[in-house]
């Protein structure tokens, strides 16, 4: 029997890969016990509880310990007040868990881990496999087991104990980010939000996950449900004010591309817009200019953008919840960021062009060949009025 002294768990933290090594010994020797324990009682391992379960592994480990440098009275089941489940020593734990199937899988832990204990450095799952003839359990490093993230009530890890065998990534892998370092992230949910977002661009897929907003997850977090509403019962004032939202973070709206703010209506803000095509687009022509008769009239979508100008400005003087960072990035690193978006604005409007018709003959514009002052009509909306004359009204 190893005396205290000889003990090197709770020695200081120079020694911590001698404490690794012996970490990841003792959770072998606990597997191989806990796994010989089941082949000779499969029906009672097969009959545990998830709490039974978590005593059962407690027990199997304190069995163990005398033959690890780890001291069987520092190890303690802490299940119900912290993160992880079982603690052995002060930088060392285990988190159990376990279903009833014949499978390797399951829904894990909270991803934001507001429960971890503050100094436990080096966690195992222990996963029991209880489904099958004899029931298997096998203990790995935490982060080795966790291929991607669910949602139940909150964004929770997805548990595969077997994606070293498989030769497939673990989730950390997939965003490219250490488990160290994204256990340590300030904001959890920004760097997941972020790499599912940018998956689906990359994959050319509109979609976006309804719970990676941050209000979503306050709202849980502060025992909320948030709910989905109808974006037509808004007053005119409240369309335009997120019009103007969906128009700064997704300028290509401006030309018909409407995917990513529609969805972001409805997973960033709980609007569920039916006709998000009707709200923006625009036909037709305007042939006059503060009264004046054009040459060549203007696309009514230069009307539609010049009308809610003054609810861009305001969200770009002074909303700082906007997700810049998120979906329109130029913006959050720019130190003008009404000037930044009028250049995006522009940018698009070189490339568009569109149709109208003079004398029963389809004429193409392009909106570049016009020499439209755009900065400043945009800047200054109210000096320039767009309209339509009596013979152009009943045309359009």
């Amino acid at each position: 029997m190893k005396t205290e002294e000889e003990k090197i768990v709770t020695v200081n933290k120079q020694e911590r890969h001698n404490t690794e090594v012996a970490f990841a010994d003792f959770m072998k020797k606990s597997e191989a016990c806990f796994n010989e324990r089941s082949r000779l009682n499969p029906a009672y391992y097969k009959s545990l509880s998830p709490s039974d379960l978590e005593e059962e592994t407690c027990r199997v480990m304190k069995h163990v310990a005398p033959s690890t440098p780890f001291n069987e009275e520092e190890i303690i089941l802490v299940s119900g007040h912290s993160f992880p489940d079982i603690m052995a020593g002060r930088y060392y734990g285990v988190e159990v868990k376990s279903t009833k199937e014949n499978k390797w899988t399951s829904v894990g832990s909270s991803i934001v881990e507001s429960t971890r204990d503050q100094y436990v450095e080096d966690i195992y799952m222990m996963f029991g496999k209880l489904g099958g003839d004899v029931p298997e359990f096998k203990f790995r490093p935490y982060q080795d087991c966790l291929s991607n993230i669910a949602v139940t009530h909150s964004p929770r890890y997805l548990i595969d104990m077997e994606i070293k065998e498989k030769n497939e990534k673990t989730i950390f892998d997939k965003i490219r980010m250490p488990y160290s370092a994204f256990q340590s992230s300030s904001d959890k949910i920004e760097v997941v939000r972020d790499y599912y977002i940018s998956q689906a661009r990359e994959d050319g897929r509109h979609e976006m996950p309804w719970w990676v907003g941050k209000k979503t997850i306050d709202a849980i977090d502060n025992g909320e449900v948030p709910t989905i509403k109808l974006f037509n019962l808004l007053s005119i004032q409240e369309k335009a004010d997120l019009k103007a939202q969906m128009t700064i973070l997704f300028p290509q709206v401006i030309t018909g591309d409407y995917d990513e703010a529609a969805l972001w209506l409805c997973t960033h803000r709980y609007y569920l817009c039916m006709n998000v095509r009707d709200f923006f687009s625009a036909g037709g022509q305007y042939d006059l200019l503060n009264g004046e008769k054009l040459a060549i009239p203007y696309p009514a979508i230069l009307r539609k953008l010049m009308d809610v100008m003054p609810y861009v400005v305001r969200n770009l003087n002074y909303n700082k919840d906007l997700e810049y960072l998120e979906f329109n990035p130029e913006l959050y690193y720019s130190h003008n960021k009404l000037r930044t978006w009028i250049s995006q604005v522009i940018e698009i409007f070189n490339h568009y062009t569109y149709r109208y018709t003079l004398s029963k003959k389809s004429i193409e514009v392009k909106f570049s060949d016009l020499n439209i002052d755009l900065s400043s009509m945009l800047q200054n909306p109210q000096r320039f009025v767009l309209g339509q004359s009596k013979s152009k009204k009943d045309s359009v």
